[in-house]
């Protein structure tokens, strides 16, 4: 079996040293303890978070850790528990005087573990809580058995647990909205094909080419039963049912959906998938307020997914689209100079027709250099990420639109508190201060034929869907549907504003360059923004 590796016995040691090569400016890793620890761990008076499992389930858990969700994780051998020792470092690294919280899957090795990792960390005058999740509905629970095992809904309890802990609430509270989460949650899985452990080199179970594998777990284990082969619809409705039949009843409340995949299966199918769970959940009479798609807990290299439905009233929503971290406004800002180069092209034709040719080559190069900025680190918090992209771009795009930028992520970067996640409402403030930096640097108001025109209904709509109860991710897609139009809406407008403004009457009947590029910005933020 084909792997990317070295040593068998070095996948993890090795996998450790790749992350903090990647990832040094945001995480720190004790390699000794194997341990990811969020970079400014400990939090004084905030409750620390840890979690832990054997690796191969990427990227749980190292991934989840930093703002808004953990402050350590504990990375044992693959598919194997990390030792007391491992999650006693994690403990007293993150303590912060306000307690512990543990987060456990309910599985043999890690249960004991950590039981034995937290009478340590008393022992060292740390409080400790402990929360085990158990949502996998393929498990009989009963007397005879060590009880269900803990699956999707530990990557939900994450972090809606990492929210409530960000904003400062006491152990207590946070270790009871964990066990809320973990009560309320259920999970299923399947498998189309085995996993392959490094240093077994070959499958862990035989699958025929036209069966697959009900009720798997995330360690290569096989299922609770074999079938044939079946459509996407059919595979949806053998992991919705029985997980819908165990799910705790709430007329008419509704779900965060999670559909998950197993680490080989495709986006593609993935959609699918979800696609056939909603309707489902439709039929059911159940409503999804949040969804979520793609591998976050998985198995190695295992074609198959779960699905994961966990009841959610207000506050839980809430706390599930609370944060946006750097690592985000990372993912934001990365995005964008994708999707700019992608246009380059076509933003120079527009540019063309009714400007100086340069805005698509311009913004490029920025971006560009926005990307060698983060690349170099150092950025700190979210706010001081986006004021370092908005001074590169002021020093590398020229013209007007390196003031014109430049002006709007500083002053986004300086709205956003330093140090903090930003929920909905601090994320739109933000915006909006961007986008009155825009117009007092450019002087230009909506209908100029201008990036106001995009920007302006775009926060409109991200206000007015927060106002309403949107989390982040709908309100920027408002936002972003939002500029999209009022780009379009430049084309028929005369430019009062800008280097268009020279060809009056000439202008019209061409859309805005600028316009465009911010209606790509806000796409961006959309498609990358939790």
């Amino acid at each position: 079996m084909k792997k990317l590796i070295n040593d068998p016995a070095d996948v993890v040691r090795e996998a450790l040293l790749g992350m903090q090569a990647a990832h040094g400016d945001r995480l720190r890793v004790d390699h000794s303890n194997r341990v990811v620890f969020r970079a400014d761990a400990p939090r004084r008076g905030k409750v620390g978070l840890v979690s832990g499992g054997g690796s191969g389930h990427e990227p749980m858990h190292g991934g989840f850790v930093g703002p808004g969700m953990l402050d350590a994780a504990c990375a044992g051998e693959v598919f194997t528990s990390p030792v007391p020792d491992q999650m006693l470092a994690a403990t007293l690294g993150v303590d912060g005087g306000a307690g512990v919280l543990h987060i456990v899957k309910n599985y043999t090795g890690d249960v004991m573990n950590f039981e034995m990792a937290a009478e340590l960390a008393a022992e060292n005058g740390v409080e400790v809580v402990s929360v085990v999740t158990d949502d996998d509905v393929a498990v009989q629970d009963s007397l005879y058995t060590a009880g269900r095992r803990g699956v999707g809904v530990t990557v939900l309890l994450e972090k809606i647990a990492g929210a409530a802990a960000e904003e400062g609430r006491p152990l207590a509270e946070v270790a009871d909205i964990a066990r809320r989460v973990d009560e309320k949650g259920r999970s299923m899985g399947m498998a189309l094909t085995s996993c392959t452990v490094p240093a077994a080199g070959r499958p862990t179970f035989e699958l025929g080419e036209n069966e697959i594998e009900v009720g798997i777990g995330i360690h290569g284990e096989p299922g609770r039963e074999r079938r044939p082969i079946a459509p996407a619809r059919e595979v949806a409705a053998m992991l919705v049912e029985p997980v819908l039949a165990d799910l705790p009843a709430a007329d008419g409340a509704p779900v965060i959906a999670f559909l998950n995949g197993m680490g080989g299966t495709p986006l593609i199918e993935l959609y699918i998938m979800y696609s056939e769970v909603q309707q489902l959940l439709q039929k059911a009479g159940i409503p999804v307020a949040r969804s979520l798609v793609g591998n976050y807990i998985t198995s190695l290299d295992m074609a198959g997914c779960s699905v994961t439905l966990l009841r959610a009233d207000d506050e839980v929503v809430r706390l599930w689209d609370a944060p946006v971290t750097a690592e985000g406004l990372d993912r934001w800002l990365r995005r964008f100079a994708e999707v700019v180069h992608d246009h380059a092209a076509e933003l120079t034709e527009l540019d063309s027709a009714i400007g100086d040719a340069d805005h698509g080559s311009n913004m490029d190069r920025g971006m560009r250099a926005v990307v060698g900025a983060l690349d170099a680190g150092g950025a700190g918090d979210a706010g001081a990420m986006l004021k370092k992209a908005g001074m590169t771009l002021v020093s590398t795009v020229g013209g007007a639109s390196g003031p014109l930028y430049g002006t709007f992520f500083l002053r986004v970067g300086g709205g956003l508190a330093d140090g903090q996640a930003v929920d909905a409402a601090a994320l739109g403030g933000a915006l909006r201060a961007g986008l009155e930096g825009v117009v007092a640097r450019g002087k230009a108001q909506q209908g100029d034929k201008t990036m106001v025109d995009a920007l302006v209904p775009a926060l409109d709509a991200y206000d007015a869907a927060v106002a309403g109860g949107a989390g982040i991710a709908d309100a920027l897609s408002a936002a972003a549907d939002a500029a999209e139009a009022g780009c379009a809406a430049t084309i028929p407008l005369v430019a009062r504003k800008g280097r268009a403004s020279y060809l009056g009457q000439r202008s019209a009947g061409h859309q805005d360059p600028g316009a465009t590029s911010t209606a790509l910005l806000l796409r961006s933020a959309a498609d990358s923004l939790p």
